[in-house]
C-alpha cells in the first residue's frame, strides 16, 4: 500500500505541529473512521483517522464531512475520555505503520490522567485503539479502554484487542527495522543477495518499505530499470537513496510529498518523496504537506471509484437491455419463420379455386393440382369439413394476407431491434471509456431520455440540465492535437456525438468513425487552414480507432468524409448518422501516441 512508514513519519511530523492544542470535537463519520478537531495556536485542524481495510490512513483534512446525527458507541467513548483533552504529541512505533497520539485529560473525578489513541495502519488489520497510559507499569500503549474493531481469540490467536487487556504492539515481522540499519549491515545484506532483484531484496529484508518505494530505489540505482538485479545496480547510489529514506523517517530530512496521476488525471500512487519511475506520460503533483497529498489522493480515488460504481450500475442496466432485445430478436425470428408459410396458404387457396368443381362440403382433405408450380404437381390440401369449398379457399387467402402483412411488420421490428442493439452497444462502449463524474452524468441523462432508467428527482434533473448547458457552453469533448497542430475533437457519448457532428463541426471539417463498429464521432477541425496532410489524417483516424470498441485491434478500418456529407435521419437514436462519398483508412491504434496527442 502507498501509505508506508515514510508517509506515516511525514504525517506524524506535521501532526506534532499541533501539540498543545485542545480536542474541540470528535466525530465518527464512518464505521471505522473518526475525525478529531484540534483547536490551538496553530488554528483549527481536523485530523482524520481511518481504519478501514480499503483506505486506511491518517492525515489533516480540509474537507467538511457529514456528521451522523446519532454518534456510535466508540465515538461516545472517545468524547468521554479525550473530549476537551490537551494533545501532547504523536510518536511512531519504530518504522512500523503504527503511531500513538498522547493526550492529557481528566477522569470522572476530575483528576488528571493520561490517555493514548493508537493508530495502526495495516490494511485489513488496521485499528484505532484507546488506552489508559496513566499507570507507568504498562507498556508503550497502556491498558486498552476500547477499540473501533475489537479482536477476540476467535478472530486471532496471536493478538487480541479487548477492553481491559494490556496493549501489545503488532507482532514483529521477520525483517530488519529500517531505522536501525547501518551502512556496513546494508552492504553485507546486499552482498548475500547479489542475484535478487533490488525491489525484492528491499521488500523482504526491511520493514517500512512499500512496493512503490522499492521500485523507485531500484529505478534510481540502476539508471531506469525497476526490475534490476542487485548486481546490476550501483551500490553507493542505492545506499544513498536508502539512507535518505531513513533520514526522512527519523525526521532529519524534510519529506517531498507527491501524487502520481495518469493521463486522465486519475491518481495512481502517492509518496513522501519524489517519484520518477513512471516517466513523462504521467504527472507528478507536488504538495506542500503530506496531509494535502494524502487527502487529494484518497478523495480523488473515492471520486473515481464512485464514478466506476455508477458506471458498473449503468453497464448492468444496458447489458440487461441487450439481453432483452436479443430475446426479442429470437422471438421475431420464430414469427418470421411462421409467416413464411403464407406462400403455402396461397398455393392451397389457388388449388382449391382451380378444382372447386370436384369438391363438396364435408371433405377433410383433397388431392388437387398445384398450377402455380411449373411441373403442376398433385398436392394434398387440408379442408375444414364445416365450410364449403369456396369458404375454405377464402380462409386460406385470408391466412396468406395475414402472413404477408405480418412478414412486413416483423421485418420492420427486426430492423428496429437490430438498431437498438447497435445503440446499446454504443452506450456500453461509452460507459467503458467514461473518465469522470460528468461523463457518467451525461450517460445517465441520455439513458433517462431513452427510457432505459427511471427519471431522476427534480433536483437531479435540474443538476443534469445545468450540466448539459455547461457542456454545450464549454465543449466538454475530448480534445487532441495532431502532429502538425490540427485540433481534433472527440465525443464521449452519443449525445456528445450528435452535438459535435450536427452542431459544433463546420461543413468543411472532416468527420471520422470506425467502420462497422461502435465508437466516438471524431472531428478534424480545419479552422480555415490549408488541407491537412496525410499525417494529420492518420492521427485523426487513429484517435477514432482508439476511441471505439476496436481500440485493441490491428489495421482497423476507419471511414472519413466531410461533415457536409453527414445526415441524421429524423427520429433516429442519439449518435446515429448516415453518410456518403467517404474514404476509408486502415490504422493500428497506438495508445501511447494517442495519449500524447490528448490535450483535454
Amino acid at each position: 500500500m502507498p501509505y508506508d512508514s515514510g508517509m506515516l513519519a511525514a504525517v506524524c511530523r506535521e501532526v506534532n505541529e499541533a501539540a498543545g492544542a485542545r480536542v474541540d470535537k470528535i466525530y465518527q463519520t464512518g464505521r471505522e473512521e473518526i475525525i478529531i478537531v484540534l483547536r490551538g495556536q496553530c488554528g483549527t485542524k481536523r485530523l482524520l483517522i481511518n481504519a478501514g481495510s480499503s483506505y486506511p490512513r491518517m492525515c489533516f483534512i480540509t474537507e467538511q464531512k457529514e456528521n451522523p446525527e446519532t454518534p456510535p458507541n466508540f465515538c461516545m467513548m472517545l468524547r468521554k475520555h479525550i473530549g476537551g483533552a490537551v494533545f501532547n504529541c504523536i510518536e511512531q512505533l519504530g518504522s512500523e505503520r503504527a503511531a500513538k497520539l498522547s493526550f492529557t485529560s481528566r477522569d470522572e473525578m476530575g483528576y488528571t490522567c493520561e490517555r493514548a489513541l493508537i493508530v495502526e495502519i495495516m490494511n485489513k488489520y488496521s485499528n484505532i485503539i484507546l488506552t489508559d497510559t496513566t499507570d507507568e507499569s504498562y507498556s508503550w500503549g497502556g491498558k486498552i479502554i476500547g477499540a473501533v474493531k475489537t479482536v477476540d481469540i476467535s478472530t486471532s490467536r496471536l493478538r487480541q484487542v479487548l477492553p481491559g487487556m494490556k496493549y501489545e504492539a503488532p507482532p514483529p515481522q521477520n525483517k530488519t527495522d529500517i531505522i536501525t540499519v547501518t551502512r556496513e549491515e546494508f552492504y553485507e545484506s546486499a552482498r548475500q543477495s547479489f542475484d535478487m532483484m533490488v525491489r525484492d531484496f528491499l521488500l523482504r529484508t526491511y520493514t517500512g518499505i512499500s512496493p512503490l518505494l522499492a521500485r523507485e530505489l531500484a529505478y534510481i540505482s540502476s539508471g531506469g530499470d525497476v526490475d534490476a538485479l542487485l548486481g546490476a545496480s550501483k551500490a553507493d547510489v542505492l545506499w544513498q537513496e536508502f539512507s535518505d529514506v531513513i533520514d526522512i523517517i527519523r525526521g532529519i530530512k524534510e519529506p517531498m510529498p507527491c501524487v502520481i496521476c495518469d493521463s486522465h488525471k486519475r491518481p495512481l500512487e502517492f509518496s513522501f518523496r519524489n517519484i520518477g519511475q513512471y516517466g513523462a506520460e504521467y504527472e507528478v503533483k507536488e504538495f506542500s504537506s503530506p496531509s494535502l497529498a494524502v487527502e487529494f489522493f484518497y478523495s480523488e480515488r473515492a471520486r473515481v471509484d464512485d464514478a466506476a460504481q455508477r458506471g458498473r450500475e449503468l453497464n448492468k442496466i444496458m447489458n440487461n437491455a441487450y439481453r432483452r432485445v436479443e430475446r426479442k430478436l429470437e422471438a421475431l425470428a420464430e414469427d418470421a419463420n411462421r409467416s413464411a408459410e403464407g406462400e403455402k396458404y396461397k398455393r392451397w387457396a389457388d388449388a382449391i379455386t382451380a378444382g372447386i368443381h370436384t369438391l363438396v362440403r364435408g371433405m377433410t382433405e383433397a388431392e388437387l393440382v398445384d398450377y402455380s408450380s411449373a411441373d403442376c404437381p398433385v398436392i394434398n390440401v387440408p379442408l375444414d369439413a364445416r365450410l364449403s369449398p369456396s369458404q375454405n379457399a377464402q380462409r386460406y387467402y385470408k391466412l396468406y394476407a395475414k402472413c404477408k402483412t405480418a412478414r412486413v411488420m416483423i421485418a420492420e421490428q427486426i430492423e428496429k431491434a437490430k438498431a437498438e442493439l447497435r445503440y446499446i452497444e454504443s452506450v456500453i462502449d461509452a460507459i467503458s471509456r467514461a473518465e469522470s463524474d460528468a461523463d457518467i452524468a451525461e450517460l445517465r441523462h441520455e439513458l433517462e431520455a431513452g427510457g432505459y432508467i427511471k427519471s431522476a428527482s427534480r433536483s437531479t434533473r435540474s443538476a443534469n440540465a445545468k450540466h448539459k448547458k455547461t457542456s454545450r457552453e464549454s465543449d466538454a469533448f475530448a480534445r487532441y492535437e495532431t502532429t502538425n497542430g490540427y485540433v481534433v475533437l472527440c465525443g464521449k457519448n452519443n449525445m456528445q456525438n450528435d452535438l459535435l457532428t450536427m452542431k459544433t463541426a463546420s461543413r468543411g471539417d472532416y468527420w471520422f468513425h470506425v467502420k462497422n463498429a461502435v465508437g466516438s464521432h471524431v472531428i478534424l477541425v480545419r479552422g480555415g487552414r490549408e488541407e491537412p496532410s496525410e499525417v494529420d489524417f492518420t492521427d485523426a483516424a487513429m484517435i477514432a480507432a482508439y476511441n471505439s470498441s476496436l481500440c485493441g485491434g490491428e489495421s482497423v478500418a476507419v471511414d472519413y468524409t466531410l461533415v457536409k456529407n453527414i445526415r441524421k435521419p429524423p427520429g433516429s437514436r442519439p449518435g446515429f448518422v448516415t453518410y456518403k462519398t467517404n474514404w476509408t483508412a486502415y490504422v493500428t491504434p497506438d495508445p501511447e501516441h494517442v495519449r500524447a496527442m490528448r490535450r483535454r
